[in-house]
C-alpha cells in the first residue's frame, strides 16, 4: 500500500526534520555540511519554498519551510535527501548500501504564532541545546549563524518579525516541558 502524502499547502509553516538512519552521522567534516547547503541552494530554485530557518547536526537536520504551492515541500525536501544520499554515498564509496536516512523526512504544521516562535527557537538553538557551541549564533551550519554572522542568502523572512534580541533569546533554555513535547512530537510520526 502506498504511503500518504504529507498535506503541507501552500502558505502553512511546517517544522520539517530527518535523521540518518540508525541515527548513524550525516556529516562528519565541514566540507559535508558546506555541501549540503549548496545543495539546500540548488533545491531551494527548483521550487518557490521559503526557509525561515534550519539547523544541520552532525546526525539529523531541522527546517521550518513556508510553502508557496502545496508541492514546494515535498519538492525541496524529495530532491534535497534524494541528492544528498546519492552524493553522500558517492563521498563514503558506499553506493548500494542501504538507506542514507532513517524513513522520509517528518514534517508539522506550526499553527499559531506561539508555535511559530518557539519552534524557530528549538531550531536554531539545537546546537547549543547538544553542547556543540556555548552561544547558538556560533553553530556555522544555522540559520542563526545566517541571520547574525554571515549572511548566506538561503534565508527568507519569515511571516512574523522576530524580536531584535531574538541571538539572545534563542540562548535562553527552553523550558525543560517544551523540549519534552517537541520530542514526543517527533518520535510520535
Amino acid at each position: 500500500m502506498p504511503r500518504s502524502l504529507r498535506v503541507l499547502p501552500a502558505g502553512c509553516l511546517a517544522h520539517a526534520l530527518n535523521r540518518g538512519n540508525d541515527r548513524r552521522t550525516l556529516f562528519e567534516v565541514f566540507e559535508d555540511f558546506e555541501d549540503f547547503l549548496e545543495l539546500m541552494r540548488w533545491a531551494k530554485a527548483r521550487c518557490t519554498i521559503r526557509i525561515i530557518a534550519y539547523c544541520l547536526m552532525p546526525n539529523h537536520w531541522h527546517f521550518v519551510l513556508w510553502p508557496r504551492t502545496d508541492d514546494d515541500v515535498m519538492i525541496f525536501l524529495g530532491d534535497l535527501t534524494s541528492a544528498h544520499a546519492k552524493r553522500r554515498r558517492w563521498q563514503t564509496d558506499t553506493l548500494g548500501e542501504g538507506h542514507i536516512y532513517q524513513d522520509r523526512y517528518k514534517a508539522f504544521v506550526i499553527n499559531h504564532e506561539a508555535y511559530y516562535f518557539t519552534a524557530l527557537s528549538y531550531v536554531e538553538g539545537n546546537a547549543r541545546r547538544a553542547n556543540l557551541v556555548r552561544r547558538a549564533r556560533d553553530w556555522r551550519w544555522s540559520s542563526l549563524y545566517e541571520r547574525t554572522e554571515y549572511p548566506r542568502g538561503l534565508l527568507d523572512e519569515g511571516p512574523l518579525r522576530l524580536p531584535y534580541d531574538w541571538a539572545d533569546q534563542v540562548d535562553q533554555t527552553l523550558p525543560i516541558k517544551i523540549v519534552e513535547d517537541f520530542r514526543t512530537l517527533i518520535q510520535k510520526r
